[in-house]
This record gives C-alpha cells, sequence and structure tokens, in this order.
C-alpha cells in the first residue's frame, strides 16, 4: 500500500476512534482531530491526502460545504461516515460536493477499498496537472522558440534577398528584367550578373535541390564562392604572368571545378547551373549547363532556340564530363534563364504551366505590336500565387548592341 497520509474529523464528546488503528494498518499515515472553529486552518496544518468525516450530528454538512468552498481544500476527498437513518442526507452532501460515502457499522474491507479508489484518483489528478503544467511550459518553449526561428528565417531571407542583384544597369549593351519568389521565408535558388572584364560578362543562376533552411545556405555559400575577387582564388578569373595579366576561365572549366568542390558526399545537395561568358561587345556567348532547366534564346525575328548542352547536376562528380557551347546573340535578342519552379506555376484557370505554357506566354507577348520584356506576365503571374511548390528565379536579358 502507497504511503498516504488521512485525517479523521471527530466531535469533542468522541474519543479515539478505532479507524486509525485499520488504517496505519494497510500502511497510512493517520492524524485524528476534534472539530475546530477555524477548520481551514486545521486541514492546512495536517495536508492530508483524504479526509474522513466521522461525526454523527448534522455539523458534517457545514464541515463539506467550508472545506469545498475553499480553494486550498476543495481538491482534497472527502469520504462522509453515515448511519442507515440518514440515508436522506446523502443527497445534500452530493451537492456539498462530497466524494463518497460509508456506512456504519464500518466494513474494514470496504473502508479500505474506498480510500484506496479516491488516492487513486488524487495520484490521477496530480499526474494531470504536472503533465498539464509540463504543456503548458513546453508550449511557451515552443512559442519562444517559434519566434526566435521566424526571427531566425527573416534575417535569412533578408541576407539572400541582399543578395539578388538590386540594378544591372552598368552592364554594356544589355537591359535585364528579373524576378526571384522563394516557396519559403527561404530557397535554394540565387543568380548574378557581374563584368569579367571590360568587354565580357558573366552570368549563373543556380536552383540547389530542395527548399528552405539547407538549400539557402548552400546558395548563400555559392554566391560568397563564386563573388569575382582575382587576389583571394576566384575560381571565374585567374592571375597569370603576361599581360593582361589575368584570363577568363572558360564556363566548362568553372563547372569542373564546383563539382570537385561542392561534393554530394559533403553537403548531401546537389544544384543545377547555368553559366555563361558573353563578349558583351560582339554578342558570342559561351555557356554551360549542369542539368539546369534549358534557357530560351528568343530571336528578334520572334524564332525560339533552346540552350542545350550535355551536362549533370553539380555535386556527384560524374565521369561524363560537361559541354561548353557557343552561340552568337544579334542585336535585340532576348535570352531568358530560369529554374523549374517556373514550370510548376498554377495558371489562373487552375492547370499548371509547364514548359508549353511558358512557350505559349512568350508568344503572346512576341505578338504584342510593342514589347521590350518577354516575361512581364509570367511574372505577374507568379506573383498572384500564394504557395508556391518551388522557388522560383527568371532572369531575362535583352541584348542590343549600341557600341
Amino acid at each position: 500500500m502507497t504511503y498516504n497520509k488521512i485525517l479523521i474529523l471527530i466531535e469533542e464528546k468522541q474519543k479515539d476512534c478505532y479507524l486509525k488503528k485499520v488504517l496505519r494498518k494497510y500502511g497510512h499515515e493517520v492524524v485524528e482531530k476534534h472539530l475546530e472553529e477555524d477548520l481551514i486552518n486545521l486541514v492546512s496544518k495536517v495536508m492530508p491526502h483524504v479526509i474522513l468525516i466521522n461525526i454523527t450530528d448534522n455539523t458534517y454538512l457545514k464541515v463539506i460545504k467550508t472545506l469545498k468552498d475553499n480553494k486550498d481544500t476543495n481538491g482534497i476527498p472527502i469520504l462522509l461516515f453515515l448511519d442507515d437513518e440518514k440515508e436522506k442526507e446523502k443527497s445534500k452532501a452530493i451537492d456539498l460536493g462530497v466524494n463518497d460515502f460509508l456506512q456504519r457499522p464500518i466494513d474494514e474491507k470496504e473502508l479500505v477499498f474506498k480510500i484506496h479508489n479516491q488516492l487513486k484518483t488524487v495520484a490521477l489528478e496530480e499526474d494531470l496537472k504536472k503533465t498539464k503544467s509540463a504543456l503548458e511550459e513546453s508550449l511557451v518553449t515552443i512559442k519562444n522558440q517559434r519566434i526566435e526561428l521566424e526571427h531566425n528565417l527573416t534575417m535569412a531571407s533578408q541576407i539572400q534577398e541582399a543578395l539578388i542583384p538590386k540594378t544591372l544597369g552598368n552592364i554594356p549593351n544589355c537591359s535585364f528584367f528579373w524576378h526571384f519568389q522563394p516557396s519559403g521565408k527561404v530557397g535554394g535558388d540565387i543568380f548574378d550578373v557581374f563584368m569579367l572584364d571590360e568587354d565580357h560578362m558573366g552570368l549563373y543562376v543556380i536552383d540547389v535541390m530542395g527548399h528552405g533552411v539547407a538549400s539557402s545556405m548552400l546558395a548563400v555559400a555559392l554566391s560568397e564562392f563564386l563573388i569575382l575577387d582575382v587576389d583571394r582564388g576566384s575560381p571565374l578569373k585567374r592571375k597569370i604572368d603576361n599581360p593582361p595579366y589575368y584570363e577568363i576561365i572558360p564556363p566548362v572549366e568553372v563547372i569542373k571545378y564546383l563539382n570537385k568542390r561542392f561534393p554530394f558526399t559533403k553537403y548531401q545537395h546537389y544544384f543545377t547551373i547555368f553559366y555563361m561568358v558573353l563578349n558583351v561587345k560582339t554578342g558570342v556567348l559561351k555557356y554551360v549547363r549542369g542539368a539546369h532547366p534549358a534557357p530560351i534564346l528568343v530571336r528578334n525575328n520572334g524564332d525560339f532556340v533552346e540552350l542545350d548542352g550535355y551536362g549533370t547536376p553539380v555535386g556527384f562528380e560524374f565521369t561524363e564530363g560537361y559541354e561548353e557551347k557557343t552561340i552568337y546573340l544579334e542585336p535585340g535578342d532576348h535570352l531568358i534563364i530560369y529554374t523549374d519552379g517556373l514550370l510548376e506555376l498554377k495558371e489562373d484557370d487552375g492547370n499548371t504551366l509547364e514548359y508549353e505554357g511558358f512557350i505559349k506566354y512568350l508568344q503572346e507577348e512576341i505578338k504584342s505590336s510593342n514589347y521590350h520584356y518577354l516575361t512581364y506576365n509570367i511574372n505577374q503571374l507568379a506573383n498572384r500565387q500564394q504557395h508556391l511548390k518551388d522557388d522560383l528565379s527568371v532572369l531575362e536579358m535583352k541584348w542590343v548592341k549600341f557600341i
């Protein structure tokens, strides 16, 4: 039997009752007290687990009411002893909140059984109270962690957005229009455009597998790694001993280097990439694809050309090589580079855009009498999406030879 404390309340005229001996025999601590004027103070000093009221006159109803009306004692189970002739008093006692009854003469087994049941109830209620308290603490902790996570995600989102170009007006003979929209607060898409020297422009669009914090971290790392800083060993441009004392690294060599530098075995992520080097004066464009969706070149005459070329995702270190290709731009050509999240957009009718729908958008723009950027309306479609399945990036470049 579990060790518990039981308080027996008796009248002043009563002598010690034999209940103490019975209950102590079953391992309980038993305190027997005569009724006092300050009943609450008496009970608070004893701090019992169960109260037995063994009173013969009707004052027991007042005792029950006093104990059940007090917040410090109303949770203590009360067992009331009743004589047969007071059976009609049960209803009043129940209304006041008594927990159970015992008939006189007392049956020892019934007494022990009912006390044991009340103690089990008290233990269950105490466990429930602790569980509830622990749950409330956990919910507070989760809420605080969620607030911290939301704050960190917001900061990460701001960092990632800061890496996306705000303006690209300093690239000769080129004008740009772009849209970046992560599926969550942060995403795995990243892109940049930069001058490699006075004549050559570099451009990359990267899509790290998946989306969320892990993909975003790798995207940010790639963005930092691909900064054009010759002094610290950029993979895009390196020093040489002869004039002009640098050389631009061919796109295929850049991708091969990234494949070794960012292995899947280390980062547990892979990424697709489109990287190109454009001579902004002649329109000669060299590029390589690492499993990235093939960019669309829309000629000034309305023809469509896919910039294909073999290449596996970066990170798997496959033995197959990457294919570098060359194409020549003509004044007025539009080059559109995108990530696969674009093809998963929902059109206004609820259907998935897919490749055919994307081409249809471009064809509709070409039909218009006066267009400058072919991806304007499709970017508006993306802005209307409340939830994206995947991160989305669209980068459009128009080449017009002014010099």
